[in-house]
């Protein structure tokens, strides 16, 4: 395993606009700097792609840097406020703080 060669960083640097301008385009969708799994997903399923590739995609993005990944717990509200779960949420680098 040696350096990367120029044309293969180029195809690298590609690769990660191209993963980013998908990724950016659900988060621009929503209007949000933080999406639920679910909303990521059912967003690239309605635009076509399966749930294998949607999963690739989020796993790539984040080894990318490109999104983080955390969990929301959900509490019921009310008299007696309980703990209903987590979700998984992705969070996208570099607008954390719009």
């Amino acid at each position: 395993m040696g350096r990367r060669s120029g044309t293969d960083k180029k195809n690298a640097r590609k690769e990660k606009e191209r993963i980013k301008a998908l990724v950016e385009g659900a988060f621009d969708h929503f209007g949000k700097n933080e999406l639920y799994e679910r909303q990521f997903i059912n967003y690239f399923r309605a635009q076509g792609m399966g749930k294998e590739e949607v999963d690739k995609l989020w796993v790539k993005a984040h080894s990318m840097k490109i999104i983080r990944i955390g969990a929301r717990s959900i509490i019921r509200k009310g008299k007696a406020p309980a703990m209903l779960g987590d979700v998984m949420v992705f969070i996208l680098k570099g607008r954390e703080e719009e």
